[in-house]
């Protein structure tokens, strides 16, 4: 079996998180990535254990330099991004599962410890099909287009309730610590964290048929609005279609095309050059 870890810096227990004027910045960077680097070796231990045969480890926190490769379990494979000719999506249908690892809330949720949407000097607000939609959303949406299962999230309590509110038939969450406030948290300790990981990764990889991806529906808007309007000044001169001096929206029938257009692409670009359909790509 073949697993995909997305992982990202702000939700392991542990991570320090201050502000920056707008937006975050995490103070204690060589502890938060050891911890990263930790947790992500009990996930990889479970799924050993639970049978799987191939892990392949994104790095998907800004700048792609969270994780330390010479302290990765010697089962997994490491994945960095850069550059600005790369896939969107991070996965396909050659995966029978996705997990995120250190996940954080979106953007405004008050005891969503270091929450943001994205980006958090620029998006205030983010729908999809007119649902408020952060990090954690996307990602169970881009795996469900390869008809690829989430099946365990890890973060902070508002990661996790966020995770099930997607996933209301059912996602498996380890809660890394209890925010108060975007930048003041409670930590559970990492002993423990790593060994919740490890049981619970195994445990949802043994019960892998109980996970179903997201249903998908026939077409995709998603609505941006952004912090500043001279952002939604390039988003309109790209193509969006702008509904208030702040707000932009995006339409299509094909998810990945939609978010490769958020993401900087013209439309259909992205999906030529990667060779990204759904009759190619799903199951």
């Amino acid at each position: 079996m073949k697993i995909q870890i997305m992982t990202d810096l702000e939700g392991p227990s542990g991570t320090n998180g201050r502000s920056d004027g707008i937006g975050n910045k995490t103070v204690n960077l060589p502890i938060a990535c050891q911890v990263l680097t930790e947790e992500v070796n009990a996930c990889v231990e479970g799924l050993i254990a639970g049978g799987a045969t191939q892990i392949v480890v994104w790095d998907g926190h800004g700048g792609s330099n969270s994780i330390d490769i010479t302290k990765l379990h010697p089962a997994a494979e490491l994945g960095t991004i850069g550059g600005d000719l790369y896939p969107v999506m991070f996965i396909d249908a050659s995966y029978d599962a996705a997990i995120q690892l250190g996940a954080h809330a979106l953007q405004g949720v008050p005891d969503g410890y270091m929450n943001h949407t994205f980006n958090s000097h620029g998006v205030a607000n983010m729908w999809l099909n007119g649902e408020r939609i952060g990090e954690i959303g996307i990602g169970i949406w881009l795996a469900a287009y390869f008809r690829v299962p989430t099946m365990l999230v890890s973060g902070d309590d508002a990661a996790c309730r966020e995770a099930h509110a997607c996933l209301p038939a059912g996602v498996a969450t380890v809660s890394t610590k209890h925010g108060l406030s975007r930048y003041t948290v409670i930590n559970r300790n990492p002993v423990a964290v790593r060994a919740d990981l490890r049981a619970t990764a195994e445990q949802a990889l043994r019960n892998l048929a109980a996970s179903k991806p997201k249903p998908l529906p026939d077409t995709f808007a998603l609505t941006v609005q952004l912090m500043c309007p001279n952002s939604a000044d390039i988003w309109e001169r790209r193509g969006a279609e702008r509904l208030d001096h702040m707000t932009v929206r995006i339409c299509g029938a094909d998810l990945v095309d939609v978010w490769s257009q958020y993401s900087g692409w013209a439309p259909g670009v992205h999906n030529r050059k990667f060779g990204v359909s759904p009759d190619l790509n799903r199951r």
